[in-house]
């Protein structure tokens, strides 16, 4: 419990830390993410997350604001777990429908090394949920939750290799006992032009519940720069085990002054 604390104030006095240096890039954008998936029911879960970011970026740290809104449709047994946009079961079973304000979420990237004559590129990232959202419409945990991330990039020529690992600490929600995860991801991403890009990640999450199936999943997105201020990316990702999201497709644009 000390150590999350401790983390908080880290996190907290990094993103203040970078926001009182020069003035570098701001960039603002909103998105939307459908998905629909079962998560070990019978009954097919859909959520809507519509989000609006802000992301400050200033010499080799990038901070980011996500702050979403949730529209979920389906069984109580399948939940708004450690994140946004992600779901996870619970003991209940009556159908419901809730919207409302999501978990904010803050995070950082810290470029530690980056060797443009090897390609080489390596970042460490936290993020930190805070607990906006309403546990009882069954949108949140109620709880802040902690993560830390490490990335590895490798570029030959126009394609990018990345590699990805993590650990969360997952806060309990009251008569709920979820554990602490681990995550991992590995990615391609080719840049067709100095305005469009194409890429795949696959992604690992292990389970809340010990005794219940991990989620992976891939996503296929694409990017392009509309002009020297505006850029948009579209995605669309698939699941391969009962507990990740069948099927789920978003876009989001922004704008960078």
């Amino acid at each position: 419990m000390h150590f999350r604390l401790i983390y908080r104030v880290c996190v907290l006095f990094i993103a203040s830390t970078a926001l009182l240096l020069a003035n570098d890039k701001l960039k603002v954008g909103a998105s939307v993410d459908y998905s629909e998936g079962y998560y070990g029911a019978s009954t097919l879960t859909n959520m809507t997350t519509t989000s609006v970011q802000a992301r400050y970026i200033s010499n080799n740290i990038s901070l980011r604001l996500d702050l979403p809104y949730l529209v979920i449709s389906g069984p109580n047994n399948a939940s708004v777990s450690s994140d946004s946009t992600t779901t996870s079961p619970s003991t209940l079973t009556q159908y419901r429908e809730s919207e409302g304000i999501g978990d904010a979420v803050l995070s950082g990237i810290y470029n530690t090394y980056d060797n443009a004559d090897l390609g080489l590129a390596i970042d460490i990232g936290f993020k930190l949920k805070l607990p906006t959202a309403s546990h009882q419409a069954g949108l949140g945990t109620g709880q802040p939750d902690e993560s830390i991330q490490l990335y590895a990039y490798q570029t030959v020529d126009d394609v990018t290799l990345m590699l990805g690992t993590g650990y969360k600490w997952v806060g309990n929600p009251q008569n709920l006992h979820y554990r602490n995860t681990i995550n991992a991801s590995t990615g391609l991403i080719y840049q067709l032009s100095n305005l469009a890009s194409i890429g795949t990640i696959l992604d690992f999450k292990q389970s809340v519940y010990s005794n219940l199936e991990d989620q992976i999943e891939v996503t296929l997105y694409g990017s392009y720069k509309l002009s020297s201020a505006w850029y948009t990316q579209i995605h669309t990702y698939k699941g391969f085990t009962n507990m990740s999201p069948t099927f789920g497709l978003g876009g989001m644009i922004g704008y960078q002054f």
